[in-house]
C-alpha cells in the first residue's frame, strides 16, 4: 500500500474505505467483467448468474475484472440459483473451489459419475478438491446462493472444464472470456469419506481460541481480550502453525477462511494489523462497522451480503450493530508460503505482561502474534 491511500499511519481515508466496499447485489461489478457480459452464457452453465467479488488484476475466468482486488492465491464470486435451478457439471482442474452457502440450501453431487450427494446448510462449506467433477442444485422452494472461493497454487488457474454435451450452450467468445472448456473427461476420483473430511457445518464448528487455550497454554483470558466472540477456522493451508493451526482441513497456500460470530458491539477484536495478507469481511447476517485505524479512526457501515477488503499494515477491527448476534465470513489471502503476522498495539502487549508475564510474548510470536504494530507501520 502507497502513503497515498492512508489518512494517518495504520488507517484508510473515507474516500479509500468507500472504495474498498463492495455493496450487494452487484459488488460494484463492471459492465466488462465475462460474468456480465456473457450472463446469459453463464446461466446455460452455472444455472444462475455469476457475479465477480474479489480478484487480482491478472485474474481469468469467470470471477475476473471484479471491482475489489486481492492477491492472486484466491478469487471470489456470488452463485445465486432460483427454485429448482441446477448447474451442469464442472471441475476445475487446477483450483480447490469452497463453496460457502449463505442463503437457502444447496445439494451438490460430485465424483466421476456425480454418484455422491452432500446438501449444505446455512454457513455449511464444502471445499471440492482439483480436478473433482461436481453439480450444484437448489432443492429448496426459494432462492439460494452460495459464495464461492477459488484457490489456487502458484501454476493454478481459475479454468473450469464442462462436459462436451453442453458445448453448444456457450458462444466461443464466451469460452475465452469465461475459461471455460470441454472435453469427455470424468475428472479425479473422490470417495465420499474424503469430501466428507472437506465439509465443515456450521452447528458443530469450535472456536479456535477454545482449541488455543487448550493446545499451547496461552490463558483463556487473553485470547478472549484479542480475537471476536467466536472465530470457528474452516479451512487453512497445509503446514499452517498460527492462531487457526486447529482448524477442521487444509488447502492451499495463500488462503484462509473463518467465520467470525460477535455477539454484541463490543465483541470484536481490538484494531490490529496484517503482515502480509489483506483480510476481507463478508457480512453473513446482521450488521457491522469496519474501522480502520489505531483508534477506529474511519469507518463504513456494511449490510448483509456486503464485502469489505482490507489491505495489508493496515489496523482493522468490526463492531456488531445489530443488537443481536451476527457474523462475518472472513477471507484471508496473502502471497504463498505467507506469514500472516497478526500485530495489536504496544499497549495491549504491556498490559499483558503485567496481568501474565513476561514470557506471554514470547507464546504469542509462536503463533505470529505480536504487539507492535507501531513498529511495524511507522506510526
Amino acid at each position: 500500500m502507497t502513503t497515498s491511500h492512508v489518512a494517518r499511519p495504520g488507517a484508510l481515508s473515507a474516500q479509500v474505505m468507500s472504495q474498498q466496499l463492495a455493496r450487494f447485489p452487484e459488488y460494484n461489478s463492471s459492465d466488462e467483467a465475462p460474468a456480465k457480459r456473457f450472463d446469459a452464457d453463464a446461466r446455460a452453465l452455472w444455472g444462475g448468474p455469476l457475479t465477480p467479488m474479489m480478484a487480482s488484476a491478472g485474474a481469468k475466468g469467470h470471477f475476473s475484472k471484479a471491482a475489489l482486488s486481492c492477491p492472486p492465491t484466491a478469487c471470489t464470486g456470488s452463485m445465486e440459483f432460483a427454485p429448482a435451478a441446477a448447474s451442469h457439471a464442472w471441475r476445475n482442474p487446477l483450483a480447490i473451489e469452497n463453496l460457502v452457502c449463505v442463503e437457502g440450501e444447496i445439494e451438490v453431487t460430485y465424483g466421476p459419475e456425480l454418484a455422491e450427494k452432500l446438501t449444505l446448510g446455512l454457513w455449511d462449506m464444502v471445499s471440492i478438491p482439483q480436478d473433482v467433477r461436481h453439480q450444484v442444485r437448489n432443492p429448496g422452494e426459494a432462492a439460494s446462493r452460495l459464495v464461492s472461493i477459488l484457490s489456487i497454487s502458484p501454476e493454478g488457474s481459475f479454468d473450469a472444464v464442462f462436459d462436451h454435451a453442453v458445448a453448444s450452450n456457450v458462444s466461443a467468445q464466451a469460452n475465452e472470456k469465461l475459461r471455460v472448456s470441454f472435453d469427455s473427461s470424468k475428472g479425479s476420483p473422490v470417495d465420499a469419506a474424503t469430501i466428507a473430511g472437506r465439509v465443515t457445518r456450521f452447528a458443530t464448528l469450535v472456536p479456535y481460541k477454545k482449541d488455543l487455550n487448550r493446545t499451547s497454554g496461552l490463558p483463556p483470558e487473553a485470547t478472549m481480550r484479542l480475537s471476536a466472540g467466536s472465530v470457528f477456522p474452516l479451512i487453512v493451508p497445509e503446514g499452517h502453525i498460527g492462531r487457526s493451526r486447529t482448524a477442521p482441513m487444509y488447502g492451499n497456500q495463500g488462503l484462509y477462511i473463518s467465520i467470525a460470530e460477535c455477539t454484541a458491539g463490543d465483541d470484536g477484536p481490538p484494531p490490529h494489523a496484517h503482515s502480509d495478507t489483506q483480510e476481507s469481511f463478508y457480512v453473513l447476517d446482521g450488521s457491522f462497522e469496519i474501522c480502520t485505524g489505531f483508534d477506529n479512526e474511519s469507518m463504513v457501515p456494511a449490510r448483509p451480503n456486503d464485502l469489505f477488503a482490507v489491505p495489508n499494515k493496515v489496523m482493522r477491527t468490526f463492531r456488531n450493530t445489530s443488537g443481536k448476534p451476527a457474523r462475518l465470513l472472513v477471507i484471508i489471502q496473502g502471497p504463498d508460503r505467507m506469514q500472516d503476522t497478526v500485530s495489536f498495539s504496544r499497549s495491549i502487549g504491556e498490559e499483558f505482561k503485567t496481568r501474565f508475564g513476561e514470557d506471554i510474548i514470547a507464546k504469542y510470536a509462536d503463533i505470529r502474534m505480536t504487539f507492535d504494530a507501531e513498529e511495524r507501520l511507522g506510526a
